[in-house]
């Protein structure tokens, strides 16, 4: 069953362990998250054109 008094301490754990992240590393999170957005957007519209073709 669930306990939700565990639960609620695992969440203060983990509130309290966890930071803000520093400008660079922030910075880097937000391009590869770019990069990789625009990377699947690519492979997308290629077999979009790809299948359209056919």
């Amino acid at each position: 069953m669930f306990n939700i008094v565990n639960y609620l301490r695992e969440c203060r754990r983990v509130l309290y362990v966890a930071s803000r992240p520093k400008r660079r590393d922030f910075e880097q999170i937000v391009k590869i998250t770019g990069l990789g957005t625009i990377l699947i957007g690519v492979i997308g519209v290629l077999l979009s054109f790809l299948l359209n073709i056919v």
